[in-house]
């Protein structure tokens, strides 16, 4: 690997840190009904996408499967929205 795609693959970790660390705020705010939709949409996606990626080895097809995963792991975490629920009156 040469120098610039080093720092091109740092580059990209250090925004996907970046947004992971900012868009917990933003998914607290997500109803637990939305969130779980969201979740599947992301894994389907990826699914696909990898599914893809393998048939038709276009590197498109890598960065959809990427995505997927990185939606699916947002909005993976159930006790993000735990809270909403118990708060609620029954």
């Amino acid at each position: 690997m040469q120098a610039t795609g080093f720092f091109v693959m740092a580059g990209v970790f250090a925004a996907l840190m970046f947004i992971y660390k900012f868009s917990d705020r933003w998914i607290k705010k997500v109803p637990r009904k939305t969130a779980r939709t969201i979740n599947w949409a992301g894994s389907t996606v990826a699914v696909f996408g990898g599914i893809a990626w393998y048939l038709f080895n276009d590197d498109i097809f890598m960065f959809i499967t990427l995505g997927g995963v990185i939606i699916y792991f947002l909005f993976f975490s159930p006790e993000r929205h735990a809270e909403k629920e118990e708060t609620r009156p029954v």
